[in-house]
């Protein structure tokens, strides 16, 4: 292998938007952002650590880096012992159901037990057998399970089953029950709470430590509703036993449930995207990101910022561009990434931005470009936001703005569309 392969594929590795973001912390690329939430949330919750904490923002703007270090400080207090979930990488969150989280959070406390190498009987107050069944119990929530039942075919039995069972030859039937990670409803809340309750205090008996969840995953869920009714109600159920959460959502959520969630006992914080173009100091930590990551220069200084203007303030979208235009390079045979390489990268980003974009949709970016005001009330209005098609900046003003990497190629479409 020759060294510049090597030499790029160490590249592409350190742009990898999609991969864990605690990769990124471990391989020293962690720049600190400005007014990073994760002194703040870990303060209140040492303070509180049964509390709940909400924390919004759009896809992209590194919430998850924030929760993970987040996590990591958590760990190095005392006396907390936290977990990070991912709830989208187990389940489909569109049918997210309630009792999920609470299920999810179970089978990581039942994880953390196994690993102990421990005899049950080493829990004081706990039953040997209480934690075995509680075990099951959050195992058949999550995962569901096969039940044979016999069949009565007495009188009182249900005539129908009875005389199916034995035209087949048999006096039993079995079911399959599927469980909450896997779309189905039909649940004993009560029953997993009292289980889940067991293992925690299992737990916190070999610990001594008070127990936090960090939920991700929930920032794509485009139905509040669903959020309000099963993560946000699975998080307060979680607390009334003693254990504190920090859960991630959606913008559409913080538009469309906003009284809703005020009413809650909890602490919300918002990540905008950040202003590259109004705020130097967003634009400078877009740029120092591109730098731990390429200190060998490839990227030079100019292109960078050319990078950062049109990633809009999406880190996601910063990490994809810089990789993308990387591999241009590599594959012109050349050394350093041209501007050639960055506008063949933006144009891939904005062609793939574009996949699903309806022509309402594109009336609608259309008239924040020209009108510079934006004020979301409908399900697309909101479903642009969630896309990032519309991008939402809070500092050093509020405005909304169509993402930069969009806009000349909208106008160029509503031209077109003009003339016919």
């Amino acid at each position: 292998m020759s060294d510049r392969l090597k030499f790029f594929r160490r590249l592409m590795s350190a742009f990898e938007g999609t991969s864990n973001p605690q990769r990124a912390v471990e391989r020293g690329f962690y720049v600190n952002l400005p007014n990073n939430l994760v002194g703040e949330i870990t303060r209140r919750i040492e303070l509180r650590p049964s509390s709940v904490h909400l924390l919004f923002g759009g896809i992209g703007s590194g919430k998850t880096t924030q929760l993970l270090l987040t996590e990591q400080a958590l760990n190095e207090l005392e006396d907390i012992k936290a977990f990070y979930i991912d709830v989208s990488v187990v389940t489909d969150i569109s049918d997210l159901k309630s009792g999920a989280l609470i299920a999810l959070a179970g089978l990581h406390l039942i994880q953390f037990l196994s690993l102990q190498n421990l005899s049950y009987n080493q829990f004081d107050n706990i039953d040997n057998t209480e934690i075995e069944n509680s075990e099951q119990i959050i195992r058949k929530a999550a995962f569901g399970y096969t039940e044979t039942k016999v069949i009565e075919t007495s009188l009182t039995a249900n005539l129908s089953s009875a005389i199916s069972a034995m035209a087949a030859g048999s006096k039993s039937v079995t079911k399959h029950y599927k469980g909450l990670l896997s779309f189905e409803k039909d649940k004993s809340i009560e029953l997993i709470l009292e289980a889940f309750s067991t293992l925690k205090q299992a737990v916190r008996n070999i610990t001594n430590k008070e127990i936090v969840f960090l939920f991700d995953g929930l920032d794509r869920l485009s139905d509040s509703q669903t959020f309000i009714d099963s993560a946000l109600d699975d998080v307060f159920a979680i607390k009334n036993i003693g254990i504190g959460s920090v859960l991630v959502g959606s913008v559409v959520t913080v538009y469309a449930e906003k009284e809703n969630i005020a009413s809650f006992d909890s602490s919300s914080y918002y990540m905008p995207y950040l202003d590259v173009f109004e705020n130097t100091e967003a634009q400078k930590f877009f740029a120092d990101v591109i730098t731990v990551r390429d200190s060998e220069n490839s990227i030079n200084s100019e292109i960078r910022i050319f990078l950062v203007l049109k990633s809009g303030g999406v880190l996601r979208d910063l990490m994809s561009l810089c990789q993308a235009a990387i591999e241009e390079a590599y594959v012109d045979g050349s050394d350093q990434v041209t501007q050639e390489h960055a506008n063949k990268a933006v144009l891939a980003l904005a062609r793939s931005k574009l996949i699903g974009l309806t022509n309402s949709g594109l009336a609608t970016l259309h008239k924040v470009m020209t009108e510079k005001s934006f004020s979301p009330r409908t399900a697309e209005d909101f479903e642009l936001m969630l896309t990032g098609h519309i991008l939402e900046y809070r500092h050093p003003h509020q405005r909304f703005v169509v993402h930069p990497i969009l806009a000349p190629v909208i106008e160029y479409m509503v031209a077109g569309v003009a003339n016919g």
